[in-house]
């Protein structure tokens, strides 16, 4: 599609071409990266704020105390996030026990937001 610019008293304007939207594509680019970015920082910040059910992180703690299974428990202390990586060993109230190769560890069960 051309534009008729044949009203203008400059060759200039009236001999321009445009090349549709390329010009543009250095900022739609921009854009989209900084969009991607911002939508995977509040995917990880909507990850770590929901926990799992109790229900389910019992379910998970009594088939890894069961099997004798290494898990990855990421559970919170005051405003940061611990990981740990340990075998259960004891329930003891609600809290469990869990192993690690250098720290034996006692958590409640309510602070503990995701176990892989």
């Amino acid at each position: 599609m051309s534009v008729n610019r044949s009203y203008s008293p400059y060759e200039v304007i009236r001999a321009y071409h445009d090349r549709g939207m390329m010009k543009w594509g250095a900022f739609a680019t921009g854009e989209l990266t900084e969009a991607q970015c911002t939508f995977e920082k509040e995917r990880i910040k909507d990850e770590m704020i929901q926990p799992l059910y109790p229900r389910a992180v019992l379910h998970v703690l009594n088939q890894s105390f069961t099997n004798q299974v290494q898990i990855k428990v990421t559970y919170q202390t005051k405003n940061t996030l611990q990981v740990i990586y340990g075998f259960v060993s004891e329930f003891i109230n609600n809290q469990v026990r869990i192993k690690s190769t250098d720290k034996i560890y006692l958590i409640s069960i309510d602070q503990i937001i995701k176990i892989s």
